[in-house]
């Protein structure tokens, strides 16, 4: 499909977008025959959407990128088997700009493997199957939690008396009594010592139940709710996830420069430029940042940031997430006869299969997943003691998989330079304090990405504050 079909097929905000014409404050104050000019910082969903948008606009758009890949987030790891997808998982029929952008890049989707509801627990290092949960003698949980597996325990205690039923009430000023620690809140719905513990392993979006809000938690519980309540089976595109920005990259005109680590965002009142490390610069009218809070900390901007905007990259945190990949010689879940998916209470914390497309039988690849502070951990490991330390802790916790399994991939968020984090959270207090002021513009520099979204979350969410960030430019 070429480029014009492409933009002719993009969502209806997109058209809407077309229609509204750009600023008159932009263009009045240079000669009709120039053409206004963006820098898009971050080749992510965002940047690619907010730029691909802004050629439709007539903006001349230059895109800088980081790393010597497309996509941020999304990555889909092409060099295992089952082409796991280490950063953007999955979608659903609720993302509906993704969708309408997959369908008119024809990108193919496919249904993705609903993980089976009996997993292995390690508890204690003792092994329980799911469904023998309840009755297990590791089992420390209040009669009322005795029940509930411990990676369902954080959506009991939230779903019990969550008062967000749309997807933006989290930012309404009447929760603000909510932005509190969420150990606090689930503390008040009557979670037991034993169970607080469990929820601090593995626990979504967040590196521990103390440190986030607990209206963070409540958004996150809304949206699942909703999901569930709609029965959407997850999706992905066929061959991975990134193949979404690498289309997107070959429907631009504009110029991606890849390998640009950037140093200084310089606003002035003409333009703005923006400093590489590698000496290079660029100057455009305009500067749309999608870089995380976490990166962005480590660059100068001039002039600098103020009051809560400046708050918010300084402090904003940033989940830890470490993936460890394996490969399989041999099915150990063949020899003990329990089902490969784990939930652990040690440092691997989350244990599954890779789905192998059509040979669903032939399990080849392994993931493991931490967070927070067991992310934390294994980033400190050197490549052998890593290597070591899990061999050894699998070993322990379920024998069978002495010699079955190798080290193929490790991917660390937490410690990668170019996103210092798997995505953003709210501290207690910083829904209230920071979100409506943290991604308002700054002189000439816009801001867009995943921690800019209101109403969507996961890729979507990218896409959402791409449509955002435009509205606001060609309304200037």
């Amino acid at each position: 499909m070429n480029r014009r079909d492409f933009c002719l097929n993009l969502s209806q905000l997109a058209l809407t977008l077309a229609m509204m014409g750009r600023s008159s404050q932009l263009l009045a104050a240079k000669p009709n025959s120039h053409q206004p000019s963006v820098l898009v910082l971050g080749a992510g969903l965002s940047g690619l959407y907010s730029a691909l948008l802004l050629e439709q606009q007539g903006f001349k758009v230059t895109v800088l990128e980081a790393r010597d890949r497309l996509g941020g987030r999304v990555y889909t790891l092409d060099n295992l088997a089952g082409k796991p997808e280490s950063g953007g998982q999955n979608f659903s029929g609720q993302y509906l700009r993704l969708l309408k952008i997959v369908e008119s890049l024809n990108l193919p989707t496919e249904q993705r493997e609903i993980p089976s509801k009996q997993q292995l627990l390690s508890v204690e290092r003792e092994l329980v199957l799911s469904d023998n949960w309840g009755m297990s003698a590791v089992n420390r949980l209040s009669e009322k939690e005795k029940n509930i597996i411990p990676i369902g325990l954080m959506s009991y205690y939230l779903s019990l008396n969550n008062p967000l039923t749309e997807n933006a009430d989290w930012i309404l000023p009447k929760y603000h009594h909510l932005d509190i620690p969420l150990e606090q809140y689930l503390q008040t719905q009557g979670a037991s010592e034993e169970a607080l513990r469990l929820m601090n392993i593995y626990p979504l979006s967040m590196n521990d139940i103390d440190s986030a809000s607990a209206l963070w938690g409540l958004k996150n519980a809304q949206r699942a709710k909703k999901r569930k309540d709609d029965d959407l089976n997850p999706m992905r595109i066929v061959g991975g996830n990134s193949r979404l920005p690498e289309a997107l990259a070959r429907s631009l005109s504009a110029s991606i420069h890849t390998q640009k680590v950037v140093e200084e965002i310089r606003s002035t009142d003409d333009d703005v430029t923006v400093f590489c490390a590698d000496g290079s610069d660029y100057q455009a009218d305009l500067a749309i940042c999608t870089l995380p809070f976490s990166v962005l900390r480590q660059v100068v901007i001039e002039p600098p940031l103020e009051a809560e905007q400046k708050e918010a990259v300084e402090q904003l945190p940033y989940t830890k997430v470490t993936q460890i990949y394996l490969s399989v010689n041999r099915p150990f879940w063949q020899e003990d006869n329990y089902p490969i998916q784990m939930w652990t209470d040690s440092f691997l914390e989350l244990i599954f299969p890779i789905d192998n497309g059509q040979d669903k039988e032939n399990t080849k690849t392994l993931a493991i997943w931490a967070n927070g502070k067991n992310a934390e951990y294994l980033d400190g490991l050197s490549p052998k003691e890593l290597e070591a330390g899990v061999k050894q802790k699998l070993k322990q916790i379920r024998p069978s998989t002495a010699g079955s399994v190798e080290i193929s991939r490790v991917v660390s968020w937490g410690s990668d330079p170019f996103s210092q984090g798997a995505y953003h959270y709210f501290a207690p207090g910083q829904v209230q304090a920071l979100q409506q002021k943290m991604s308002q513009p700054w002189k000439r520099i816009h801001f867009a990405g995943e921690h800019t979204s209101v109403s969507a979350s996961g890729m979507e969410s990218a896409l959402e504050s791409a449509e955002r960030v435009v509205r606001e430019i060609i309304s200037l």
